[in-house]
């Protein structure tokens, strides 16, 4: 099974800062904040709906500064922010549930993962637990759709692995959906076994899921929770990214260096192009949906392709292992974390030319664009997230 993390929990003891190393012609000054997560069982006060921030110039202007970190029990896969003052961070089955913080990082409550077996349609009395990977908001925030890497419990005797092949067995998982004024998971849908990426429609429609052991894409109902079509991709189907119109998503299948196409009127597959890497991982639409960006974990390279053609522009090495990457809103600039070297790397979107690179906790392994204080959040499974300010030099 999948325990990457044996040794990440002690040697997270030993990484107690993280330095930052500013290339750029630019100087910055790094300020820390310390915020250690606890488990409270006090009553939830929510914050108001928050709106974003747009930036007074190009975010490519602008440097990334530490202003924060947070720690305690969680080792976040991933982190994903509502840009209504929600960022969630998922925490797998090393500490479980999902982490919620407002848009100053300060902690609002841990959900748990472990819900009634009758939500998820199975008989019997009692309880499951599941394991949380990634996430994301429906348009508006107030929903969060998280994926379980595995289930557990009575019932749940195949749990998922990552080094999965053709014919494995792994016990199907589950999709969770959170009302977030109530911070509480609400619904769930069956989807594949190892269920990685997930990306909600803007229409509000659908929820697209990955499901790396069951090679294909679950299509699930937003509002009836269930899954509608399973569409065969291939091997190990990772990144998602849907255009705003809702009517087509891309897909990467990292073991068959491919991008698909699908069309979600008639949620049929309608091409799989081959592309120039080894693990095509992370996707992510220019905010103008005229360009892809593509994370090869294996070739250590980003590349720029064009949309719809999926035609190579550009090809830039990185450090080591690539994984996560996400964008500013204006699309000038993308914020990219390197999980074996430690690193993130900020690109300029224009010619992927590298801006910064800043040195992080242990196993970089998600990022993302807060909006509505213009904030880049980083995972570490090491058990951190840091919090990163856009500061320009006058």
């Amino acid at each position: 099974m999948f325990r990457p993390l044996v040794a990440v929990c002690a040697a997270s003891l030993f990484l107690s800062s993280c330095s930052v190393l500013n290339i750029a012609q630019s100087t910055t000054t790094t300020t820390t904040t310390t915020t250690t997560t606890t488990t409270t069982t006090t009553t939830t006060t929510l914050p108001p709906k928050l709106a974003p921030t747009p930036l007074p110039f190009p975010a490519m202007e602008y440097r990334l500064n530490q202003v924060k970190k947070i720690g305690g029990k969680i080792t976040p896969k991933s982190v994903v922010a509502s840009n209504t003052g929600f960022v969630i961070g998922q925490n797998m089955m090393y500490t479980h549930g999902v982490s919620v913080y407002d848009s100053e990082g300060e902690p609002i409550k841990r959900i748990s993962d472990e819900v009634p077996r009758s939500m998820l349609g199975l008989e019997g009395e009692g309880k499951v637990t599941g394991s949380p990977v990634e996430a994301d908001f429906s348009a508006d925030g107030s929903f969060a759709y998280v994926s379980n890497y595995s289930m557990y419990g009575r019932g749940f005797n195949n749990e998922g692995d990552d080094e999965c092949q053709a014919g494995n067995t792994f016990d199907e998982s589950y999709l969770y959906k959170i009302d977030m004024s109530t911070m509480k998971v609400v619904a769930a849908a069956r989807v594949g076994s190892v269920p990685k990426y997930v990306q909600a429609t803007d229409d509000g429609k659908y929820v697209l899921v990955t499901n790396w052991c069951g090679f294909s894409l679950s299509v699930v109902d937003a509002n009836t929770m269930q899954t509608v079509k399973t569409i065969k991709l291939g091997k190990h189907p990772r990144g998602i990214a849907i255009t705003k119109d809702s009517l087509r998503a891309y897909v990467s299948v990292m073991g068959l260096a491919q991008i698909a196409i699908i069309d979600l009127t008639t949620l049929e597959l309608v091409s799989k192009t081959k592309v120039s890497g080894i693990a095509p991982r992370h996707i992510v639409l220019s905010p103008d949906e005229q360009f892809l960006y593509v994370t090869f974990n294996l070739s250590n390279t980003v590349s720029k392709l064009s949309v719809p053609g999926l035609k190579l522009l550009k090809n830039v090495r990185t450090a080591e292992r690539p994984r996560t990457l996400d964008i500013s809103p204006d699309g000038t600039t993308l914020y990219l974390v390197n999980y074996t070297a430690n690193q993130i790397n900020v690109l300029k979107a224009e010619n992927l030319k590298t801006l910064q690179t800043i040195n992080t906790c242990w196993r970089p392994i998600g990022i993302t664009y807060e909006a509505v204080k213009n904030r880049v959040w980083v995972a570490c499974y090491s058990g951190q997230i840091l919090l990163f300010d856009l500061v320009r030099s006058e």
